[in-house]
């Protein structure tokens, strides 16, 4: 596995295996669940920042982790 870097949040969501949240910027804040889910490969996100409704995103089809809140599931 390899970590990559882009420019913009739709570049670095293609394809990705695995989302990892790692800022509180509003930028990903406001993603649209339903929207981002259609650009990965595998709906897994990791919120390190606890910024997204679990439940939204659970409801949109994603698996979600959220440090100290656990897991959420569709």
């Amino acid at each position: 596995p390899a970590a990559t870097y882009a420019a913009t949040a739709d570049e670095a969501l293609a394809g990705a295996e695995l989302v990892l949240l790692l800022t509180e910027w509003k930028q990903f804040q406001d993603l649209d669940p339903a929207k981002t889910k259609s650009q990965v490969a595998t709906p897994i996100m990791i919120d390190a920042r606890n910024v997204l409704d679990p439940q939204q995103w659970a409801n949109a089809g994603w698996t979600i982790h959220s440090l100290g809140r656990g897991t959420r599931h569709p």
